[in-house]
């Protein structure tokens, strides 16, 4: 039996979202370097044709130079790409198991692409950011914030908008989507958070630690927004340890490309935070500075809110917080709508001087 039927087609992407007031966003999923199995596929299409699929709209398929061979389990079919996989009526397409929202392209530089609107991808980016356990106010809050930072980084990436992993916002489709969290969405349809009129950028993270960091002292621009405040004292408590030997930290920069034969000293260069501004390395004979946002990275740390005491193997690291500082604590956000602050109030607690609005 055949499983679907060749046609022309002209085919627009907005016909797939719930308003058309509501922008779409293309979120990078992941590059496929194998073969994927695709269900509830209603239609398939690429720049010259149209096959409906039917049946409960399974497929396989694998990657072959500039195109896709597509396995129905009775005939093959062959595509150039890009191809876009719209789902059934009612229900929505997965790959490998993962149900996403709207639709998905295979684009030519071979990345699986979902393109839906802003809020149906919230929904999918509430759950990974913020568990949904916490307080209807703060997920309200991070609902708001997750918007502006998706909506004033349209565009992040070359071939897409947003990625799906922390380096822009965790999104991980319909499968962790949340009673609660997708109520965060609704009830904050379209707002977000503006200065003078525009919208900001609304950094945030897990905890603080007890006090915000100013954005210059982390990426170097100043938003007057993006200021230093005093978190709430629940927060003081987030505190981590590490310990690390004089061997493992010239192993762990040495594979950083910072060669290191001897350490003599070990100094921190702080904010008015308390953050890690920089780590001073001096040897007998030289110094080295590498930026505390490095050192976090290259030794896997939770945040650059820390201080260093040492024993007879290397250091200690006593540490708070979680995240780079900036913005919304998360943390701070739980503990604040418990104390009885509104979505906006917390907002408004973190961000200096913002407006909420409609933007659409």
């Amino acid at each position: 039996m055949k499983y679907f039927i060749i046609f022309s087609i002209i085919f627009l992407l907005l016909s797939y979202s719930l308003s058309q007031d509501i922008p779409i966003i293309r979120i990078g999923l992941f590059k496929m370097d194998k073969e994927m199995n695709f269900t509830n596929v209603g239609e398939i299409l690429n720049s010259y044709i149209k096959v409906e699929v039917g049946g409960n709209g399974n497929l396989s398929l694998k990657l072959d130079k500039e195109s896709a061979i597509i396995n129905f389990g009775k005939d093959l079919l062959i595509l150039t790409l890009p191809i876009f996989f719209y789902p059934q009526k009612d229900k929505f397409i997965s790959v490998n198991s993962m149900a996403y929202r709207g639709i998905l392209e295979i684009s030519e530089n071979e990345w699986i692409i979902n393109t839906l609107n802003v809020e149906d991808y919230l929904m999918g980016v509430l759950p990974g950011e913020m568990p949904s356990s916490y307080p209807l106010e703060a997920l309200k809050a991070q609902a708001v914030s997750a918007r502006t930072y998706a909506l004033i980084n349209f565009g992040k990436h070359k071939f897409f908008d947003l990625c799906s992993n922390v380096h822009c916002q965790v999104y991980k489709g319909v499968n962790f989507e949340r009673e609660r969290t997708n109520i965060a969405v609704k009830e904050t349809i379209g707002e977000v958070i503006t200065y003078n009129g525009q919208l900001i950028k609304a950094y945030y993270h897990s905890s603080s630690g007890g006090i915000t960091e100013n954005s210059e002292d982390v990426w170097g621009e100043y938003y007057p927004y993006l200021r230093s405040v005093r978190d709430v004292e629940e927060i003081n408590d987030d505190t981590w340890t590490v310990s690390l030997s004089l061997e493992k930290i010239k192993m762990v920069l040495n594979k950083s490309n910072i060669y290191i034969e001897d350490i003599f000293s070990i100094e921190l260069e702080k904010s008015s935070t308390g953050r890690v501004k920089n780590v001073i390395i001096k040897s007998s004979d030289r110094e080295w500075k590498i930026k505390g946002t490095m050192w976090r990275e290259i030794f896997n740390l939770r945040s650059t809110l820390f201080d260093i005491k040492y024993n007879n193997d290397g250091i200690y690291l006593l540490g708070k917080g979680m995240g780079h500082g900036v913005g919304l604590s998360q943390r701070g956000a739980k503990f604040l709508a418990e104390k009885g602050y509104n979505y906006r109030e917390i907002i408004k607690f973190y961000y200096q001087g913002v407006e909420i609005e409609k933007w659409y």
